[in-house]
């Protein structure tokens, strides 16, 4: 895919294919000088800031760049007191052009507008860096280095899962007439914007139904496009609305390469359905396709053996009027994130949206809060109210008894980050019903064998179902168990007992201070991604 974005580029160099992250931070702010040494003593440790595709088209290779001039991409913005001026400088942040010369990436250190806190720009080109290529260049410069994931056993992958991928891929590209209205055609012209929700907000709405984070989301911009369509695009009223879902498909070996490894699944969003319930039912069913391993593989297969000039041909038909899409992506970092002993509290993520499309909308979720970042064609009325239709789908998903206060009304605090694990739906009932459903669901292994009493190996428990129920845990509850944990209880009762024990909320004496830095798992993971 990293040739394919490459050549779209050079195609269509107006339209920038910048992806990055805002990280707001509490702390001193550090000089320019401090922040060049830090960056300059993790670049042998991180390809995707030395390397970069040179050449024309499909035919560019990889060059290398061991010493990029960090006196261009490492640079600082001083701005006037007040959170409005911060706003004002991101928005441009977004827009400013990447360095023109080598590595396509750039840091900006964001300050002066509050006493104790800045920000952290981090901005890359989309065919050099995926999400979680960017999540894993933002982990090896401020956070604990993760321990490299573990490479699981490929499942085995019929000849339907390819035949439904590649479907599923042509559909995708389907006249859908939804957004070439001749009386008023995209521009090209980009406006973007931010909405921030509580994350246990969106996860309990969705697992108390069988879901997880990333279902609650996409059925809160269901509910958010249902009203915006009723008011402003007659067009799309009442209807599914065609969209694609970023897959992240990089593989445990590919972790620290530069490149992009996502691909892009069919996921029409259920605005046609009335009510908040019916949503996110439909989401939660038509997203079991894209967390399936098996069409996991099948995608992965797919993108390795189709050439990148059929590849390129089909995401050109992608963005042509008649076909347009809205696209959708979702991360979660579930480790927290500090320059030198500075928190880093929330992260913004921002996208970039493709040629002929209407909307790019991409979610984090970092230290209890989702941040869902909205680019939008300018063309388009009424889109400025996207964040505030946001937070109102946001409330209108079944709720819990939990009372939660939205981020943007909590003081900010002394800088502490709660420990992942405390964003856990500590209302899910951990017990051997639960633990089963996942690895049958989600491991597709056989019921009978999983019983209370049966060792891992008798329960048909194998390396691939533990990494599964690890990342299932992760998004559903917020509970982070490494598979290395997982793996070291000998029968499913003891399983079991340490999903129990890790999703309980600990003692009110407990502090941050107090609690283990190494006690949480040292990985990051997503299921669809920018």
């Amino acid at each position: 895919m990293d040739l394919t974005m490459h050549s779209m580029a050079q195609a269509h160099p107006s339209v920038s294919q910048t992806i990055g992250v805002i990280l707001h931070l509490e702390g001193t702010t550090p000089t320019l000088g401090e922040l060049r040494s830090h960056v300059a003593s993790h670049l042998k440790q991180e390809p995707r800031l030395t390397h970069y595709l040179h050449g024309p088209g499909l035919k560019a290779r990889w060059h290398h760049d061991p010493s990029p001039d960090l006196t261009s991409r490492v640079r600082e913005q001083h701005l006037p007191s007040g959170d409005e001026h911060l706003s004002t400088a991101l928005t441009g942040l977004v827009a400013h052009p990447l360095p023109d010369a080598g590595p396509l990436w750039d840091l900006c250190l964001v300050s002066g507008y509050a006493p104790d806190r800045y920000a952290l720009c981090l901005r890359a080109h989309h065919s050099t860096q995926d999400g979680m290529g960017l999540i894993g260049t933002l982990t090896a410069l401020f956070g604990t280095a993760p321990t490299p994931p573990t490479t699981q056993p490929s499942p085995r992958v019929g000849a339907g899962a390819y035949l439904d991928t590649v479907r599923g891929m042509l559909a995708a590209s389907g006249t859908n007439n939804v957004w070439n209205d001749t009386a008023l055609p995209l521009t090209g012209d980009r406006d973007i914007s931010w909405a921030h929700v509580p994350t246990q907000r969106l996860r309990q709405a969705a697992t108390a139904r069988g879901g997880d984070t990333n279902d609650g989301f996409l059925a809160s911009l269901s509910g958010v496009l249902r009203t915006w369509t009723s008011q402003f695009w007659p067009r799309g009223t009442d209807r599914p609305l065609p969209a694609v879902t970023m897959v992240n498909l990089r593989r445990a070996e590919e972790h620290d390469r530069p490149g992009n490894y996502c691909t892009f699944a069919s996921m029409p969003l259920p605005c046609h359905e009335p009510t908040a319930e019916n949503r996110l039912d439909h989401v939660i069913a038509a997203t079991r396709t894209t967390k399936d391993p098996t069409r996991h593989q099948a995608m992965r297969s797919v993108m390795d053996i189709v050439p990148a000039r059929a590849f390129q041909a089909l995401a050109t038909r992608l963005t042509t009027p008649d076909r347009a899409t809205i696209t959708t992506s979702y991360l979660a970092i579930h480790r927290p994130l500090r320059y030198k002993q500075d928190p880093v509290t929330r992260i913004q993520p921002f996208n970039w949206l493709p040629r002929n499309q209407p909307a790019s909308i991409v979610a984090c979720s970092y230290n209890g809060t989702t941040s869902i970042c909205f680019v939008t064609d300018a063309a388009l009325p009424g889109l400025n109210r996207l964040p505030g239709l946001f937070r109102d789908a946001v409330d209108e998903l079944p709720h819990s008894h939990d009372d939660l206060r939205l981020p943007d009304q909590r003081p900010h605090g002394t800088g502490t980050i709660p420990a992942p694990a405390l964003d856990c739906d500590t209302t899910a009932v951990i017990d051997l019903a639960l633990i089963k459903d996942i690895l049958v669901q989600q491991g597709s292994l056989p019921t009978a064998p999983i019983t209370a009493g049966a060792t891992q190996a008798q329960a048909g428990i194998d390396s691939l179902a533990i990494a599964l129920l690890s990342m299932t845990l992760e998004d559903r509850m917020g509970v982070v168990i490494t598979e290395d944990e997982l793996a070291k209880a000998p029968t499913v009762a003891d399983l079991v007992n340490l999903v129990a024990q890790r999703a309980a909320p600990p003692s009110d004496h407990e502090s941050l201070g107090e609690q283990d830095p190494h006690s949480q798992a040292d990985r990051l993971h997503a299921v669809p991604e920018a």
